[in-house]
């Protein structure tokens, strides 16, 4: 009853702003209509009973397939929310459960060639400690998404699994750097919350998270590792993928040194992100890419600064990142880290950090 009413109601465009554009009758050769107003008429009327028969039928198969006669209105609503919110709440898992994530047979921890690198990094100044670039707007993802369980891939000190936790969520952390888990989150790598690992191979099982997320993390990823880390990411996800992504190769003019100069080795545009997320098996969800990512069209001409062209021209193509003068807070408010400009993609004036937003096909 419901998929039957859901395409009659896309087939009579009942959800649409705008009503369908009435069809003119056509004019065949060797007939002839006595009336022409007659004949439209006719036609109009002819129309209009089959979409009052279209909507007495879906009444009637509404009605004979519940229960009880609320079924009606409740079924009203579950057909609204299909339609607008792709039921995501079939997809997601027990909203109660601190269970710890099941572990996938046969796992072995690796670790990769630039563990060192960050390792050095997060403890010798390269990040500020507690530093956490999602904690700024995770909350916000929880008030635009229903989730319980999180992965936060690439979780550093793990300052956005605590702050879900404290949000009450049942949050778990993994961490190239087993360096950082242990100087600044011991307890949690104690309790099990985060733990070392790589994004190549993750330990858990398949549909092990309501959503996994990442904060500036996937620019940081080799080109090589790129399929397999978000093959990773979705194969453990049940439905949710929510990142954010830095596409500005800035840093360089920055960093003093010439190893954390160059960590952002995989810059590509979003349209290159979205297409190998939809090659492992998520879509963009616009709604909350809609919801989420910040805009400036008043950021032209002398307002740029510094642009350059990011990107690898045979892996979609070059993009322009621009500086523009533009305050910011950073990480969680209590760090006070107030940056006054910040980096623009120039062709679509999308502002940093730009936000990647994907739901899992089944």
């Amino acid at each position: 009853g419901i998929r039957s009413l859901c395409r009659g109601a896309r087939r009579c465009n009942l959800h649409s702003r705008e009503a369908p554009a009435a069809h003119a009758p056509t004019s065949r050769p060797g007939l002839r209509s006595v009336d022409g107003s007659m004949a439209g008429k006719t036609s109009n009327s002819a129309l209009l009973q089959v979409l009052v028969g279209f909507l007495v039928g879906a009444v009637f198969v509404t009605v004979f397939t519940s229960s009880h006669t609320g079924d009606v209105v409740s079924m009203a609503g579950d057909i609204h929310s299909i339609i607008l919110n792709n039921h995501d709440d079939l997809f997601i898992g027990s909203q109660e459960t601190f269970d710890p994530p099941a572990r996938r047979a046969g796992y072995v921890y690796k670790s990769n060639a630039y563990q060192s690198l960050y390792d050095k990094t997060w403890t010798e100044g390269g990040y500020p400690a507690q530093s956490c670039w999602g904690c700024r707007f995770a909350v916000d993802v929880t008030t635009k998404l229903q989730f319980h369980t999180m992965l936060d891939a690439g979780t550093g000190n793990g300052a956005l699994v605590r702050l879900m936790r404290e949000q009450g969520k049942n949050a778990y952390g993994i961490e190239l750097s087993r360096a950082v888990l242990e100087k600044e989150c011991n307890d949690m790598l104690s309790k099990g919350y985060v733990e070392p690992g790589i994004l190549t191979n993750l330990p858990y099982e398949d549909n092990s998270f309501d959503i996994v997320m990442s904060s500036d993390v996937l620019e940081h990823i080799h080109p090589e590792e790129a399929d397999q880390v978000v093959s990773e990411l979705i194969r453990v996800s049940r439905r949710h993928v929510f990142l954010s992504i830095s596409l500005k190769g800035h840093t360089k003019a920055t960093a003093n040194n010439d190893d954390e100069a160059h960590r952002h080795t995989m810059l590509r545009p979003r349209e290159w992100w979205h297409a190998i997320f939809r090659k492992h098996g998520a879509v963009v969800n616009e709604e909350m890419l809609w919801a989420m990512q910040e805009k400036d069209f008043s950021n032209k001409g002398d307002k740029l600064t510094d642009c350059r062209w990011e990107g690898k021209q045979d892996e979609g193509g070059l993009y322009e990142v621009c500086i523009v003068q533009n305050k910011w807070l950073v990480g969680k408010r209590e760090q006070e880290n107030l940056r006054q400009d910040r980096c623009m993609t120039n062709a679509n004036k999308e502002m940093e950090p730009w936000f990647f937003s994907f739901r899992k096909l089944r």
